[in-house]
């Protein structure tokens, strides 16, 4: 209950201000064929509660990374538009979706939003996105705003890396607070490195709010790790314990790609992957932060143990 009451209090501390800085974020970037937002009309909102809203503060937008497998008939785009310091939600308004194909932004449809803000884009047949990551952008139409996100199409037969976030690629579990002000924090050493060198798409999952999207996507750009789609809770935060267990469990579930590690730092990240079929070889747990929460199941060998991420670098490549 604490871990939760500090979270609450931080993000709720965190919406007095409107964003966070890029300069806070200085560093490495992932970098794209389209580097500038596209090209699109503007036109008027469809109601003035929106015109008002989105005059009253700056975008809060969020796209959801596709994760999808070659060969499906659909491929369902999503995302959500808000505005504010209280992340209010844009209803019943257009958003045109891009995708960056051929080096350029191409526009793949138009959808409208729902009473929660969010939308949603079914792309068939010749619209679907090829095998790959491919760069997305989500325009409204309304005010000319909009957000990045990602499409990631794997191949058939291919598998991806599955990690946690907060204290198993952070400094620590409660790094995020620092985040949420435009501070800068630590990543553990050699994880980028270990990431990249394994060549396969890492999947980035998390039981942060998405809320936290666009914290979270620029600074792992800003520390040098691969590009690649993440899936974050709708909710502003999932308590400890089985709630996070059944989120990312629901959320490995639904990825529908073969995974060939799981990368965690507590208990519940073991038993979210071996509700989705991975074997202790294959989830990788990192220490020090929770040894004492993870006694009884590493002495059970539920999991392996590892210290530093160059440990890890031939296991990843397997």
């Amino acid at each position: 209950m604490r871990w939760f009451v500090l979270f609450t209090l931080a993000v709720l501390l965190a919406c007095a201000i409107e964003g966070v800085s890029p300069k806070a974020f200085a560093g490495k970037h992932n970098s794209s064929d389209c580097t500038a937002s596209p090209a699109a009309p503007r036109t008027q909102f469809r109601h003035t509660r929106s015109r008002i809203i989105a005059k009253v503060g700056s975008p809060r937008h969020r796209g959801v990374d596709l994760i999808a497998v070659e060969g499906d008939e659909n491929q369902t785009l999503g995302g959500k538009l808000a505005y504010t310091k209280t992340d209010k939600d844009l209803e019943d308004e257009d958003v045109v979706v891009f995708a960056c194909l051929g080096k350029r932004w191409r526009s793949v449809g138009a959808t409208r939003t729902d009473d929660e803000g969010r939308f949603e884009l079914a792309l068939t047949s010749t619209s679907r996105l090829p095998v790959g990551m491919t760069d997305l952008y989500a325009h409204v139409p309304g005010d000319g705003s909009g957000v990045r996100f990602l499409g990631f199409v794997a191949a058939k037969g291919e598998s991806v890396i599955v990690s946690d976030v907060d204290g198993t690629i952070t400094s620590s579990e409660n790094a995020v607070y620092r985040a949420l002000f435009g501070i800068d924090i630590g990543h553990q050493p050699g994880a980028p490195e270990a990431f990249a060198q394994s060549g396969k798409t890492v999947v980035y999952v998390s039981a942060r709010g998405d809320q936290l999207t666009e914290i979270t996507r620029q600074w792992l750009a800003a520390h040098g790790f691969p590009k690649g789609p993440m899936r974050l809770a709708k909710s502003l935060a999932t308590l400890p314990g089985k709630r996070t267990v059944a989120l990312k469990s629901w959320t490995l579930d639904s990825l529908r790609v073969p995974i060939a590690a799981g990368i965690g730092n507590r208990a519940s990240d073991i038993v979210a992957y071996k509700n989705a079929g991975l074997t202790p070889d294959r989830i990788f747990i990192n220490l020090p932060e929770f040894t004492k929460e993870l006694r009884v199941q590493l002495a059970a060998g539920e999991a392996t143990p590892f210290d530093h991420y160059a440990d890890l670098r031939k296991a990843l490549r397997r």
